[in-house]
């Protein structure tokens, strides 16, 4: 009696955390998703009603919207989990750090080296995403994803160019 009882306790901890991991796995998605949206812009400039790399901002850029998103883990409608998504961009230039009139480090706003005349386009953009839900036991949980976009139109990359399907492939 005393196995079956510990069985049963122990089956009860793994289905709770086989739940726990289901919602990070679908944290990490959502903020992939996001990555994924505001890496795909159809210009460089900001134009009404077009993705472009100057839209990508602070919980600004993309299709997927700031805020809380509500998933579905099943066709019970009880079963909707909610999350919250957002994110921070930061700009970056790549300067002559060293007066050799090369560029050389990368500066973002309040460095040093940072542009006195800023370019139209940053040269790179960091962006953090960030996902935050609450866990089975409402403990508050958080996953963070880094990503970098360069100002390179998806249509113009090597692989679209060149179909390569070889991740070390080089142009």
């Amino acid at each position: 009696m005393l196995g079956v009882t510990g069985y049963v306790t122990l089956q009860s901890q793994y289905v709770l955390a086989d739940y726990e991991i289901n919602l990070r796995y679908l944290a990490t998605q959502l903020a992939h998703e996001k990555v994924d949206d505001l890496a795909f812009f159809e210009q460089l400039d900001a134009k009404v009603g077009k993705y472009a790399f100057n839209n990508i901002k602070s919980n600004a850029g993309g299709a997927i919207t700031a805020g809380p998103i509500y998933v579905a883990l099943s066709t019970n409608v009880n079963n909707t989990y909610l999350y919250n998504i957002r994110w921070q961009v930061v700009d970056y230039f790549y300067v002559d750090t060293d007066n050799d009139t090369k560029a050389d480090s990368w500066v973002k706003a309040g460095s040093l080296f940072y542009p006195n005349i800023v370019p139209w386009i940053a040269d790179l953009k960091v962006a953090e995403v960030e996902v935050n839900w609450l866990s089975n036991n409402g403990v508050s949980k958080k996953i963070t994803v880094l990503s970098q976009i360069a100002p390179i139109l998806p249509s113009n990359s090597f692989h679209a160019k060149f179909r390569s399907i070889s991740a070390s492939a080089k142009p």
